[in-house]
């Protein structure tokens, strides 16, 4: 989801968290400019431990904390908490206040310190890097959730490091004395409470997420639920003044608390050991041992504390390890952006010390004579673009070709003349661009494309198979965006195909699965194996290679649309040698002659045949029959056009041509009559120039109409349309009949012709082939 998609409910949330956060740092700042510039005596004192408010103190003695046990001789009481001045304590600049405490170790010892102004040498002392590893917390977990926003894991990251952000930051406030409730004092005790239900929360986000925090994710509530409760214990500890009440509280919260990380080392450890993919193993493994490292010390250190008084330490000692946990957190979550950034970061440091040299050169040539400086812009100006496009390459080594090589890919791919040779170039391009082990590229089955299939490695191809049903497959298409093996493996929301897709995935030896797209849909896929060095791929690779892949799809639309239209021109040319123009335009607007399927219809059919062209083509020399015959087909294919007739075949001295398919025509009989009669008229023209040079030639015509089977007859290469069935045995039978320049039709062809063309009877003839006489007409020339 987008965080503009988002719901105005899941957005306040989002705002609350960053507020909870900002309020925090505001606390803090508020205090420090409160406090410095102030007497200071040197320390602070928390319950029974005791921690250092300045470098000098710390070196006096007081580094890693302790109980205290008197000031001044005064014996320090168990109600003190955040107290910094008690009674005894001087507070004067210039005065000394003797302290005697217990170290950690449990010798007794005593330190004398000055009372002076604390300064903001002795914040970044005391607080800094607590206050850097609360604001540390926070970048992580609003990073990963702007990166990953709204989605399960990101709440539950997000929650945790506001949290533990926010109580770092203001963990080194004073809270001035038991039994009053301030802003500072109610905002402490509520992350307090919160702090274990936000650790269980990650527990269950992490290092995979668990199926109960998927939506509804109802845990949530009774888990959250606790926060409002334990923030109540807290707070009636703290009001009661009395110090049983209070660590009563502070146990409970810390055996809440204790439970809670408990949870999280315990998923941990167990997909550690039991997880079904490398990469969840791998994640567990980061954060057990992070987890054990940075966050189980300080818990358990804590609850050791509230029960038994243990451990005396200063609270920032406690406090420091937690960077091992958010280093472990940050590597399972923003390891990509991590990566992504690392090089842009390196970039900003040698800029800056380019600045910073030439800042220096500035300074000393000012010193010289003040118009000097303006020397350096002319070296500067020409250095320059030298020094940028020197640490471009340095930083990026093969990214700088990134332009050349997408160029020279993406032509090959251009001159690719089959989808396989386009397949194969886009297969090979995360070797040449990201040094990828391998690529495999992939055509889905649909209507418009065939499946097939390149990889970088030829003998891979046979072990891949088919690839249109893969769980994996269908989620790409699904989503329309590119799918990684980690997302995978570590999110639960894909937990019903987890095994299906890693298995795609080590059938494609790929880390990366990006879809191919025509038209908003998706075609195919470029499944990208794992970079030869181990790194993750960066984002400009992946676009990178989204741009080359999106290459591709134009170059295989362009492949299809080329075969097509090749392939509308053979069936173009190969409908030409049966029907006239305007037939084929409206078959090839019908679907072309794929759809030209074998029926049974209702046609009429001519047979036309030459008289006397046996004795005419033993008589004369065959170059002259063959113009002949090309002088009279010429002058019967322009007929056959002018009256959209379909032809059969030439056959020598007769052709068949029928009507009403492929295209209907409810006036086929009157067509065919037509041309018959057009026709005749032409061979009296023709037969003038005939008998000039000798030649006998005349013309019979046979009709009838009547139902046929109409498609095409032959094999792949050499075919025929035609029609079969016993109009076309009764049309060649009255040709045969016809006498030179005479038409014979059937008695169904003159009742459907009517009065609109005049014809004479014939009586019944006895025709070969047909056991009873034949009503036949002589179609009479108007």
């Amino acid at each position: 989801m987008r965080f503009v998609d988002a719901p105005p409910l899941q957005k306040a949330l989002f705002a609350f968290a960053c507020l909870v956060f900002l309020t925090g740092v505001g606390l803090n700042v508020g205090d420090k400019a409160a406090r410095v510039n102030q007497p200071d005596v040197g320390w602070m004192l928390d319950i029974e431990t005791l921690s250092p408010t300045r470098h000098d103190a710390s070196e006096a003695g007081l580094r890693g904390g302790g109980r205290p046990l008197s000031v001044n001789g005064v014996p320090v009481g168990a109600a003190v908490i955040g107290e910094r001045y008690l009674a005894g304590t001087r507070t004067s600049l210039g005065e000394f206040n003797t302290l005697r405490f217990a170290s950690p170790r449990g010798d007794v010892r005593e330190v004398t310190l000055e009372v002076r102004t604390w300064t903001w040498e002795d914040v970044v002392f005391t607080e800094g890097a607590t206050t850097l590893i609360g604001l540390l917390f926070f970048v992580v977990g609003i990073g990963t959730f702007i990166f990953r926003p709204f989605e399960a894991a990101s709440w539950a990251l997000l929650a945790l490091c506001t949290v533990a952000g926010s109580m770092l930051v203001i963990s080194l406030i004073p809270l001035y004395g038991v039994g009053r409730l301030n802003f500072t004092v109610a905002y402490f005790f509520l992350l307090l409470a919160a702090l274990p239900a936000t650790t269980a929360h990650a527990g269950l986000a992490f290092p995979v997420l668990h199926g109960s925090l998927l939506p509804p994710a109802r845990v949530l509530w009774p888990l959250y639920a606790t926060q409002p409760v334990l923030a109540l214990i807290y707070t009636s500890g703290w009001l009661s003044n009395w110090q049983g009440i209070w660590s009563q509280s502070r146990l409970i919260g810390s055996a809440a608390w204790l439970a809670a990380v408990v949870l999280f080392v315990g998923r941990s450890l167990h997909m550690s050991i039991l997880g079904e993919d490398r990469l969840v193993k791998q994640r567990a493994r980061i954060l057990l041992g992070g987890t054990l490292a940075g966050c189980a010390p300080v818990t358990v250190a804590y609850f050791l504390q509230s029960i038994f008084g243990a451990l005396p330490l200063d609270s920032r000692f406690l406090q420091w390890p937690l960077v091992l946990f958010l280093i472990a957190l940050a590597r399972v979550t923003l390891r990509y952006e991590i990566l992504n950034a690392r090089i842009a970061v390196r970039r900003a440091v040698m800029y800056l010390s380019a600045v910073a040299i030439l800042t220096g050169v500035a300074i000393m040539l000012s010193t010289v004579r003040s118009y000097a400086v303006a020397v350096l812009l002319f070296p500067l100006l020409y250095l320059w673009p030298r020094f940028d496009a020197r640490l471009n390459s340095r930083l990026y080594p093969n990214r700088e070709r990134f332009p050349e090589i997408i160029r020279e890919i993406g032509n090959e791919m251009a001159a690719g003349v089959t989808e396989v040779a386009v397949l194969r170039t886009l297969a090979d391009a995360p070797r040449r661009l990201c040094e990828a082990v391998g690529g495999v590229a992939f055509l889905l089955p649909s209507a418009a494309t065939r499946a097939c299939l390149a990889a970088t490695d030829p003998a891979h191809e046979q072990r891949i198979g088919d690839l249109s049903s893969e769980p994996l497959v269908r989620l790409m298409a699904t989503l329309r965006m590119e799918v990684s093996r980690s997302q995978i493996a570590v999110e639960a929301q894909y937990a019903n195909i987890h095994e299906a897709c890693l298995a795609c995935f080590e059938r494609l030896r790929a880390e990366l699965l990006l879809p191919i797209e025509r038209n908003g849909q998706v075609m195919g896929g470029l499944a990208v194996g794992p970079r030869a060095s181990g790194d993750a791929y960066e984002q400009a690779e992946v676009d990178a290679l989204s741009v080359l892949v999106q290459q591709a799809s134009q170059s295989l639309i362009r492949i299809a649309a080329t075969e097509r239209l090749r392939s509308r021109e053979l069936e173009f040319n190969e409908l030409k040698r049966f029907f006239p123009p305007q037939v084929i335009d409206q078959v090839m607007a019908q679907g072309g002659a794929s759809e030209l399927r074998s029926q049974r219809k209702y046609v009429t059919v001519v047979f036309v045949d030459l008289r006397g062209f046996t004795s005419f083509s033993d008589s004369v020399e065959p170059e002259e029959v063959m113009a002949t015959l090309a002088e009279y087909h010429s002058v019967m294919g322009a007929r056959i056009a002018e009256f959209a007739g379909t032809l059969e075949r030439f056959a020598g001295d007769g052709f068949m041509v029928f009507f009403n398919d492929p295209v209907e025509q409810t006036d086929h009989v009157q067509r065919a009559a037509a041309m018959a009669l057009a026709m005749l008229r032409d061979v009296d023209r023709l037969r003038e120039s005939w008998q000039e040079k000798g030649y006998r030639i005349d013309v019979g015509v046979g009709i009838h109409t009547g139902f046929a089977t109409c498609g095409f007859i032959g094999y792949e290469g050499r075919r025929d349309y035609g029609v079969i069935g016993n109009v076309t045995n009764l049309a060649a039978r009255l040709s045969d009949a016809a006498g030179p320049g005479e038409i014979l039709i059937s008695a169904r062809v003159r009742t459907e012709l009517g009065s609109a063309i005049g014809a004479e009877a014939c009586g019944d003839l006895a025709l070969k082939g047909f056991h009873q006489p034949q009503a036949v007409f002589r179609l009479g020339l108007s």
